[in-house]
Parts: structure tokens; sequence; C-alpha cells
């Protein structure tokens, strides 16, 4: 975990679904099932941001590293740190953010 990089949105440290996942030993598919099931305990700005288009088109630029966001994704969500910690509470794992 001390290995990811440091990624900011709107001020706030963030994660990638992808990163997520890595930190909770879960796959992504999980974390999206999870967000599914429970999105009405996720508040946008809050627990999450959803990036597509011309904001998703500039996150793409400044992030280096090609694996954290795939060229072709048409939309992304960044979770913050009480995004992260809500999904290890659902998720019932002892990881954290």
């Amino acid at each position: 975990m001390s290995n990811l990089p440091i990624l900011k949105h709107n001020g706030q440290r963030i994660l990638t679904t992808q990163q997520l996942a890595e930190i909770y030993e879960t796959s992504v598919d999980d974390i999206k099932m999870n967000f599914n099931r429970n999105n009405k305990k996720f508040e946008e700005g809050k627990h999450y941001y959803l990036l597509k288009g011309e904001e998703l088109k500039e996150f793409k630029n400044l992030v280096t590293d090609s694996y954290l966001v795939d060229k072709h994704t048409p939309q992304l969500y960044l979770w913050t740190e009480r995004g992260a910690n809500r999904h290890c509470k659902i998720l019932d794992t002892n990881k954290n953010y």
C-alpha cells in the first residue's frame, strides 16, 4: 500500500477503483457491486467523484501511470478517504486506507 502513488482531486487524496480493490485485496468487480448495492450510503463529492467528459480527460492527462486509468475509460470513480473507509465497513475487511 505504501507504493501507491498519491493522487489528489479537488484538494483531497483519492484512489481509483483499481487501487481500492488492491488495498482491500478484492476485485474491481466486487468494489463496483458493493457500490451498486449500497449507492444510497455514498454521497458524490463526499465519498467519491465521478469523472466524465472534459474533467476525465484533464485527469487522464495528469496521471502518468498508464495502469491507473485506461485510455478508453468513459467514466471514472475516484474514492475519497471517507469513501474508501465506507467500502471497508461494508466489505467487512480489516484493511484501512
